[in-house]
């Protein structure tokens, strides 16, 4: 799952936003040094992403792009699902998106314990409004461009909005069936954390 996904879980299994967001890029073994909150946010980040992975629907979506797309598919279907999430928002979440991002804007403060990435990131979403763009499909295609800025080599993640028009359908209808089921499962763990 992305970004919008990740803090939508910490929100309603009321462990750490800050801590789903590093989870992206705490690395090995879980740092024992950082608050327990964090600590919590970095695993269940983790879990949520090897749930997802392994999810029969999520694993599908990968599977039906054709080469050269299907070897970007999870960063594909992760983002698809991100908008399908805010575009279905009012299923899974009582405040309007507008109102839950600003929250989340104002919850996520850096602190020392955030890498220079985090930090950059977070100032990025806050002032671009990136949670927002992922409720329109142009929203998307634009963040996949973005996210092919990052790799050493050129990928075929800017050329994929035909593919994504086709398959739009398919990862709707997955994504509706799946979602429930991660939150179901993420409330589960978040429970095991506070036991």
């Amino acid at each position: 799952m992305n970004y919008l996904a990740h803090l939508h879980l910490a929100d309603i299994s009321n462990t750490s936003l800050a801590g789903a967001l590093l989870g992206e890029y705490a690395r090995g073994t879980v740092d024992t040094t950082l608050p327990q909150r964090l600590q919590t946010g970095i695993v269940l980040h983790r879990r949520i992403d090897s749930f997802t992975d392994a999810h029969p629907l999520h694993a599908a979506r990968v599977r039906a792009l054709p080469p050269p797309f299907r070897r970007f598919g999870g960063i594909i279907t992760d983002m698809m699902f991100d908008h399908c999430l805010a575009r279905h928002w009012p299923r899974f979440h009582p405040l309007p998106l507008e109102t839950f991002v600003q929250q989340a804007h104002a919850e996520l403060q850096p602190d020392r314990h955030w890498p220079e990435a985090m930090v950059l990131l977070v100032t990025r979403m806050q002032q671009s409004g990136l949670l927002l763009h992922y409720r329109e499909f142009d929203g998307i295609i634009t963040a996949l461009t973005r996210i092919d800025r990052r790799f050493k080599r050129p990928t075929p993640l800017p050329y994929c909005r035909p593919l994504l028009e086709k398959h739009y359908t398919g990862f709707e209808q997955a994504f509706l069936v799946f979602y429930p089921e991660l939150q179901h499962y993420v409330l589960r763990q978040a429970r095991g954390f506070a036991g």
